[in-house]
């Protein structure tokens, strides 16, 4: 980029950001014919044009396969469909939320709480008639679900208590509580866990803590005996980024995942999320944290890979620190940090899918049911996992989250084709669960696969791996 036209686009910027801070209006940039706006709307969709297709645009009939299901052979061994392989849970990732983060973890359940359905901008519900995870699929009546949006009961300015997830911080473990002693549940814990230490936390092993907002485990099994585990992470809002002090980008709902690809048993890929794109890696090249053996101070188990959310966006990264996208010299950016180490693999709802025949089945594996002093995912016993949990709302077509709100809004502004608010994400089945390599996108397009970590927040160099596939 010219250093003449970076100085034209930081100081147009600059003066942007300032008359939106001094005006006491609803802050709008509308109908700009000058040339850095077009510039700056052209870059930032020509970005996004150049990223994977997710299905969050235009979800049809098997868009989210992104692969021909007639050919799709999933499965090679004599395995349940409902049983998921104890090393996916062995495998499972520890995520490092962010120690400033203000909207947490969610419960899927309980957001459903307080949305209500919208065909656009029409209710389609009554408000006190909140649907749940058991129906939520009935909404697919309206136009097959595509313009469905489950918009909030509240003023999300408001900040209401359910919005934030406050409740859902992962707790802090110390061995003897791992081995069976209670645990205290503390809403504290990111003020309790040091930044530091990587490896150790005063001379013990550290332990993610589990959150009462259950994550989501779907397995794939695919051919060549490669199974994929997607974790996926709910959170109620997403916190837009900042460029000169204008945020962009709010919205209601936010679904992201870190997928862990196994083939003949071991890990050998995991693949972080990250906004309209995402990064895929090697095991080997992914930060790891090894948890003591059950019942053995001296033992170890397996190495877990270790992953992190940004703060408001929470876009998964493999390192802490910095992480520019989009635009030059860091000006849009995530930012991570080892804040509260999160173990969703303590409290799931686990699910193995069939892309061929778009089935979701209740697995034999449920650690959401499990108390906090008993829960080890590796020895539980699948007879205690009662009742399954429930799969209609993998079904629902439509956002969880509302709809972008109109310029009439008080809430709204736009700025270079950029909207303050934005439309809520479409759910897990339109993330490309069968995918063929570990990233995200369209079967043709480049598959990276980086095999080191650059420093904290550096920018990742690597290959492009395209026998990563099937």
């Amino acid at each position: 980029m010219h250093t003449a036209y970076n100085i034209h686009f930081l100081a147009f910027i600059f003066l942007a950001s300032v008359s939106l801070q001094q005006t006491a209006a609803v802050p709008t940039l509308l109908g700009s014919r000058s040339w850095f706006p077009a510039r700056i709307s052209r870059w930032i969709d020509g970005f996004h044009r150049s990223q994977p297709m997710t299905g969050c645009d235009k979800p049809r009939s098997n868009r989210y396969l992104n692969v021909d299901t007639q050919s799709f052979v999933p499965k090679e061994d004599d395995r349940p469909a409902n049983e998921i392989p104890s090393y996916v849970l062995d495998y499972a990732p520890l995520v490092h939320l962010y120690s400033g983060e203000k909207f947490w973890p969610c419960d899927i359940a309980e957001h459903l709480e307080h949305v209500t359905p919208y065909l656009n901008y029409t209710q389609i519900r009554a408000t006190s008639e909140h649907l749940n995870l058991t129906n939520l699929d009935e909404l697919n009546q309206y136009n097959n679900g595509r313009f469905v949006y489950l918009t909030s009961d509240d003023n999300v300015e408001a900040r209401p208590d359910w919005l934030g997830g406050e409740k859902n911080i992962p707790d802090t473990p110390d061995e003897d509580e791992r081995r069976g002693r209670p645990r205290e549940h503390r809403n504290n814990a990111h003020q309790q866990r040091p930044l530091a230490s990587p490896n150790e936390e005063q001379g013990h092993p550290i332990l993610g803590g589990r959150s009462s907002a259950p994550a989501v485990l779907i397995t794939v099994d695919k051919p060549n005996n490669i199974t994929d585990a997607f974790w996926f992470f709910f959170y109620s809002y997403n916190l837009g980024n900042l460029v000169f002090n204008i945020r962009f980008g709010n919205h209601v709902g936010d679904w992201e995942h870190t997928l862990v690809r196994f083939q003949n048993g071991e890990p050998t890929h995991v693949f972080v999320s990250e906004h309209y794109f995402g990064q895929a890696y090697t095991y080997d090249a992914v930060e790891k944290l090894i948890e003591p053996a059950k019942g053995n101070r001296e033992g170890k188990g397996k190495a877990r890979p270790v992953v992190y959310s940004a703060v408001g966006t929470h876009a998964m990264y493999a390192t802490p620190g910095h992480h520019p996208y989009v635009l030059p010299l860091g000006l849009l950016h995530d930012e991570t940090d080892k804040g509260p180490l999160w173990d969703p693999a303590l409290n799931a709802l686990t699910y193995t899918y069939n892309p061929r025949t778009d089935t979701l089945t209740p697995s034999t594996l449920t650690p959401s049911n499990q108390t906090p002093s008993t829960q080890n995912p590796s020895t539980q016993n699948p007879s205690t996992h009662t009742p399954p949990p429930p799969t209609e709302w993998f079904s629902f077509r439509g956002h969880w989250g509302d709809r972008h709100y109109p310029l009439r809004d008080s809430r709204q502004y736009e700025f270079a084709g950029q909207y303050h608010y934005v439309n809520g994400p479409l759910g897990p089945r339109f993330k490309n669960l069968a995918r063929r390599k570990v990233c995200q996108g369209r079967e043709g397009d480049p598959c990276v696969v980086h095999d080191w970590l650059p420093p904290a927040g550096g920018i990742v160099g690597g290959l492009e791996r395209g026998g990563v596939g099937w």
